[in-house]
């Protein structure tokens, strides 16, 4: 055993191994280097590879996401359009605001960047309980309002520390702006913020915009399409942390700005009217007799526009809705007063029309009318003994239209005052008009369930009882009175086309009774609107009505004692003062319809208004500067 040589301590026997020799070495470098090379070029291909992909064939979206890290794109609002009057003058002009908003998906914490805020500006809980609440609601990216209207000093501020606050968005905007005497802020309306009823109405992109501003009432409502434009887009170059480097405008991007909207007021002819009212409470409208373009439409108390532009403060609010003379309320074209004696126009023609009463025939007014068990009164409690019509008309006698009420019917005389504008809308294109009533048999059985009754007739037959109308309908009246021939409607926006007014279907005899008996109120000395110097223009005359609107009823015992008179009686127990007239008598140009709430006698306070009024437009229509200059006997 010994001669086999040793096992190990394992109990195998060790394996002998040849010695390799230099070719043999060399060929398994040969194959390891190879094999390493093989490698490398793998991965050197598949890095080429990779970089051709990015490089080239993936080069445009690549670049695309680079430009996306560097570049950002912010909406440009649009500039809204001017609302001007007739000869141009802006009515609601846009001026500079300064606002701040916040992107939430750009901020890191939100109720830091909030607390933040509120070291610069100034924010309170309900503020920021209102941020809270829009960022909740909207998408990230849409821009919330933190602040609008900043004095220059807190936007100063802002713009020194906005770099640390990411996500906030300081802006020098546009704002909205309205006389601030308020006398057109009722046909104007105003701006606000769109809500989530007008979102879901309409899916112009816009309306997400928090310092975006839709019409809400008025002419800013009803013309909003026209004077909102369209958005632009601004390209800007930011940093790794989100600032604004510089701009990239392109024209190609700029925002569209909205179309003026031209009207047909008269701005200093309101303001006119408006200095006439004083403290009064009412409405007045100014027709063109020959084309029914409005020159003015006036609501009286008016109101500041602009507090529901900057926000109404609960003080504001409370003043508006505590007074009794209601100055938001659109008396112009939503107030229904009863017309009273200014409705005794469509009366007579009526009863021209019918054939069935003789205008020159007197009537003897004792002061009263007897109805079965009921008694109606005229105005002048001793009677004005015999009236024809035209004497009726001139004295505004209320025993005579009782009397051809009867023959002649409320049927007919519904009908008149229908052709003369009255109980209708015209379209103006604003919201808020109101038809009034021009009560008939049908309208009372529909309205009120019950049948007509003479006494009914009687009440209308004087614009009282269930008749109402707007001081603009009472302005068109006049103005198709005056024209005598179409059945002319107002116009509030310039430049419309719209189709020729019909003919006004009444005989022209008719109407020039009816014109001769409004010249002699106002022109003949006895009428109830006479003056001495009529419109205090040589050479001009005007016809018109009064109208004296009772709004409380007057019981036998204070008949019998003596009814109280309107100055001794609470404010809002007084009569309503009424007037329509036109002018010039001979060659018509302008229509007025005016209704004072309470203010007594339409022979007082309306009449001299309008005459003022008419006066004015007159001389700002240059008519009374070519009648100075023009030859003796020149037809104007």
């Amino acid at each position: 055993m010994a001669g086999r040589g040793k096992a190990n301590a394992a109990g195998r026997t060790p394996t002998r191994r040849k010695a390799q020799g230099p070719a043999q070495s060399d060929a398994q470098m040969t194959r390891r280097t190879a094999m390493l090379g093989a490698g490398g070029l793998g991965v050197f291909g598949v890095l080429v590879g990779r970089f051709y992909q990015l490089q080239v064939a993936q080069s445009e979206n690549y670049l695309s996401l680079s430009e996306q890290n560097r570049f950002n794109y912010q909406t440009v609002l649009p500039s809204r359009g001017i609302v001007r009057d007739r000869y141009g003058e802006p009515l609601a002009r846009n001026t500079l605001d300064y606002r701040v908003d916040i992107v939430a998906e750009q901020v890191d914490d939100l109720e830091l960047t909030l607390g933040q805020l509120s070291d610069v500006i100034s924010l309170s809980d309900k503020d920021l309980e209102r941020i809270r609440k829009d960022i909740r609601r909207k998408p990230g990216f849409v821009p919330v309002t933190v602040s609008d209207h900043l004095e220059w000093d807190e936007f100063a501020a802002l713009n020194m520390r906005v770099h640390a606050l990411p996500g906030v968005i300081p802006t020098a905007g546009e704002g909205r702006a309205y006389p601030e005497d308020g006398i057109f802020s009722h046909t104007l309306g105003y701006v606000g913020k769109a809500n989530d009823a007008d979102i879901e109405r309409d899916d112009d992109p816009l309306l997400l915009q928090p310092a975006f501003r839709i019409g809400k009432t008025g002419v800013e409502q009803a013309a909003d399409e026209t004077l909102r434009g369209s958005a632009g887009r601004l390209r800007v170059e930011v940093s790794a942390r989100g600032r604004v480097v510089r701009e990239w405008p392109d024209p190609r991007d700029a925002a569209k700005p909205g179309r003026d909207v031209w009207l047909t007021l008269d701005a200093p002819l309101q303001r006119f009217a408006a200095e006439q009212f004083e403290d009064d409470s009412g409405g007045l409208a100014v027709v063109d007799c020959m084309t029914g373009e409005l020159r003015t439409l006036l609501s009286m108390p008016t109101f500041d526009a602009n507090l529901f532009v900057s926000g109404l403060t609960q003080a504001d609010m409370d003043a508006l809705n505590g007074d009794e003379k209601r100055p938001q309320y659109n008396k112009v074209l939503s107030g229904g007063y009863p017309p009273a004696s200014t409705y005794k126009m469509a009366v007579m023609l009526a009863a021209l029309e019918s054939g069935l009463v003789d205008p020159y025939k007197r009537v003897f007014c004792g002061g009263k009318v007897r109805l079965g068990n009921r008694n109606f009164h005229c105005w002048k409690r001793q009677g004005h003994g015999p009236m024809d019509m035209r004497d009726a008309l001139k004295n505004s006698c209320d025993t005579y239209f009782y009397e051809i009420a009867q023959v002649i019917g409320i049927e007919a005389i519904a009908a008149s005052a229908r052709k003369l504008g009255l109980g209708q809308r015209f379209d103006l294109g604003v919201a808020g008009e109101k038809a009034g009533i021009v009560p008939d048999p049908e309208w009372k059985q529909t309205r009120i369930g019950s049948g007509w009754r003479m006494g009914d007739t009687l009440n209308a037959s004087i614009g009282q009882g269930f008749v109402l109308a707007t001081p603009l309908q009472l302005a068109v009246m006049a103005a198709r009175l005056g024209n005598g021939r179409q059945a002319l409607s107002p116009t509030l926006f310039a430049g419309v086309d719209r189709d020729a007014p019909a003919a006004l279907d009444i005989d022209p005899a008719h109407i020039a009774f009816v014109q001769d008996a409004m010249w002699s109120v106002c022109e003949e000395p006895g009428g109830t609107a006479y003056r001495p110097n009529g419109l205090g223009i040589q050479g001009f005359d005007m016809a018109g009505k009064t109208g004296t609107a009772q709004v409380r009823g007057i019981s036998r015992a204070e008949r019998a004692a003596g009814v109280t008179k309107n100055e001794d009686l609470p404010w809002k127990y007084r009569d309503h003062s009424v007037f329509v007239g036109y002018a010039p008598y001979d060659a018509p140009r302008f229509a007025v319809g005016c209704v004072v709430e309470h203010g007594g006698s339409g022979s007082r306070r309306a009449a001299s208004i309008v005459r003022a009024v008419l006066g004015e437009a007159l001389k700002r229509d240059g008519l009374t500067a070519r009648a100075e200059v023009a030859a003796p006997g020149t037809t104007l």
